[in-house]
């Protein structure tokens, strides 16, 4: 940043001599090429619909493919660090979670009736005896797997600490 200020006050002020700065060969008391540029204009949203009101259609997703969970069909109860990005792919529920150095995250479906699904986000601490486990906090992808498409469901997420 300094060399480039120099570079530039050193140019600004017509001093003779020259400089180089970083690799571009720029020399003092020569020009630079013009620059260009092109002016795109934006491209139109369209209005929402009449009466302000949302209007929300329900579209099969392709197989394999990931589709967000409302939020009101998401209770994270008490967890301290709750589930992000929920989202469903076919008898999957998939979502990311924070793990750090000795922990590692795996869900388990526990319960499963036409109305909930109970998760389990299972921390499983694996540090031994006085080890000493780096802090840093990773977000890592976790998947529970459904016994049928969680479709209206609404799931109950759980946090389980275990010590390997």
């Amino acid at each position: 940043m300094i060399a480039c200020f120099v570079v530039l006050a050193a140019a600004a002020c017509s001093t003779a001599g020259s400089a180089t700065a970083g690799s571009g060969g720029a020399t003092l008391g020569t020009t630079a090429p013009a620059v260009t540029s092109t002016v795109v204009p934006p491209t139109p949203v369209p209005a929402p619909p009449a009466g302000g009101g949302h209007t929300t259609t329900t579209v099969p997703a392709p197989g394999g493919a990931r589709v967000p969970v409302p939020a009101g069909q998401i209770n994270t109860g008490g967890m301290n660090t709750p589930p992000l990005g929920v989202e469903v792919t076919g008898n999957d529920v998939v979502f990311n979670a924070e793990q750090s150095g000795c922990q590692v995250i795996t869900a388990q479906a526990t319960t499963q009736t036409a109305t909930q699904v109970t998760i389990q986000v299972i921390t499983t601490n694996t540090s031994k005896g006085n080890q000493m486990c780096p802090m840093i906090v990773r977000v890592v992808p976790v998947v529970a797997h459904l016994n049928a498409p969680l479709g209206g469901r609404t799931i109950v997420f759980q946090a389980v600490t275990k010590h390997s």
